[in-house]
Parts: C-alpha cells; structure tokens; sequence
C-alpha cells in the first residue's frame, strides 16, 4: 500500500491577528460543554452581544464558532496540559465571559516493555520517530473547510477500554507522555471501522504507533487508529461511517492486541468518548 500524506489547509492558533476559524455547518450538531483537562468548550453566546466576530479572543486557547439560530458556539478543546482554572472569553478586550475549566483526575499507567528499543531508541530509530512525528503533526492539524452534518461518532469496533484517556504514563520505570487516547482490546484481526464519514489524510507504518490510519472528518476534526494488522484504506479515499478501515493489531509499541484511537478537534487531542453516540 503506497503512503502519502494528502495536503490539505493547515489550522493556525487563534490571537489577536487572527479570526477564530468559522465553522460552515447549519445545524452545529456538537457535544455538549465539557470544559475540563482534555475535553471541549462548548459555550453559547446570543448573537445580540456581539456586532461581528472581529476581535473575539479566548485567551491562548484555539477555538471555533458555529451560529445556531440566535446563537454563537464558542469551540475550544482544552489541552491536557492547560495550566489555567478558567479562562476569558473576550471580544475587542471586552470581557463577555470566564468560563471555568474544570480539573480531572486522571489515574497512572506503569507498564513494562521488554524491547529495549521501544524505550531507549537507537539514533537511526530516533531520525524515523522524528521525521513520523511530522507526519503526524500535519494530519492532525489538517482539516477541509466543508459542512459537516454531524460530528457525533458511531464505536469504531466492538471491545473493551483497557487504558483511558489522559492516563499518566510511566515506561519501565520512566515518565513518558500522557495518553493521548483511548485504548480498546480486542482479539487479533478484529475489523475496525470508520465511526463517522470523511476522508483517509495518512496510512503508513510508524515505528510506535505501528500500522496507522488518520481520517479528516471535516470543519477542524480528525481521528487516527493506531496498532493495525493491516490497513484496508488508501490516502484521499472517501469512507463513510461502518467501513472498515483496518484490523486490531499489536504493531508498533505495544504489550497485546488493540485500538489506539486518538481524537483531535482543531489539532488538539481531546477525549474521543466526547465524540461517541453510545459510550462504552
């Protein structure tokens, strides 16, 4: 299977310079606010309040707006490692709200890997982590400007969380990253599916996130399955909800059969539960 990257336009942070990116959906059909520690600002605004968008800021935050009838949605995940307790949603240094961002336990992870490589990587294996690690910078902050009709995710396969999101991670021993996504176990060749419409942006095999798939979902939000078998999709194929796009592997760094599935709205990773129309 031949790997490319499908450019597409790239998300730049909101500031003063810049307008929050507009989202052209007519119904703004977006979860419901979750403002915590990797989760999504959804807050309403009346369109009264406001002559124009020009010089709304949300702080440092990247964020989005959608109108819906009489109202403006204010978008904005919030990374996990977001220092603030609340933050101001300004317009032309006006202060219109502070919206609290609530804290969130997230438990810790310590597992054991006996392939040394995959903790202490050798200089050749460090040049291939870097130069995958922009190619997954760009799939995630790639998005199409098109209307999407919903947002809201079907389960991409059957299983069990064995690893949450936010989750503190140590690797025999040592602190590492947070977990930026969800783990789902299942047995080998497992078929994992599209859980909502759009387009293949990257397939490719990485040396930790083994076998991996991203989708643009479209207006800001992309998904990305990790750990594959196989990949059954191809770059610039347009899949829709229920297609299968690979099967549950154990590629890459891992210590059995799995799904990583990470969930990123306007480049930031958040909580794909979030996004499910039926949790697990």
């Amino acid at each position: 299977m031949k790997t490319r990257l499908l450019t597409l336009i790239t998300l730049v942070t909101t500031s003063c310079a810049n307008l929050p990116y507009q989202i052209t959906s007519s119904k703004c059909l977006f979860p419901v606010n979750s403002s915590y520690l990797g989760g999504l600002i959804n807050y309403s605004l009346d369109l009264d309040e406001i002559d124009s968008e020009e010089g709304l800021e949300l702080e440092d935050l990247t964020f989005a707006t959608c109108k819906s009838g009489s109202k403006l949605l204010i978008l904005a995940p919030v990374p996990l490692s977001y220092p603030e307790k609340k933050v101001q949603l300004t317009l032309s240094n006006k202060v219109l709200a502070s919206i609290k961002i609530d804290d969130k336990s997230y438990r810790e992870s310590r597992i054991e890997i006996q392939n040394n490589n995959f903790v202490n990587p050798s200089e050749v294996t460090q040049k291939r982590i870097k130069k995958e690690y922009t190619l997954g910078q760009k799939a995630k902050n790639t998005f199409t400007r098109e209307e999407v009709k919903q947002v809201m995710m079907d389960k991409p396969l059957k299983g069990i969380i064995s690893s949450e999101f936010g989750v503190k991670r140590f690797i025999n021993g040592q602190p590492r990253n947070r977990h930026i996504g969800l783990d789902i176990a299942a047995s080998e060749g497992t078929p994992v599916q599209v859980p909502l419409a759009g387009n293949i942006i990257l397939s490719d095999n990485f040396f930790y996130k083994g076998n991996v798939v991203y989708v643009d979902h479209g207006d800001g939000l992309v998904s990305s399955y990790s750990h594959l078998s196989s990949r059954a999709v191809d770059v610039g194929q347009v899949v829709s909800s229920g297609e299968v796009l690979g099967f549950v592997g154990s590629t890459g760094r891992v210590t059995g059969p799995h799904l990583h599935w990470e969930v990123f709205y306007l480049g930031i990773p958040i909580n794909p539960e979030i996004f499910l129309k039926i949790k697990y």
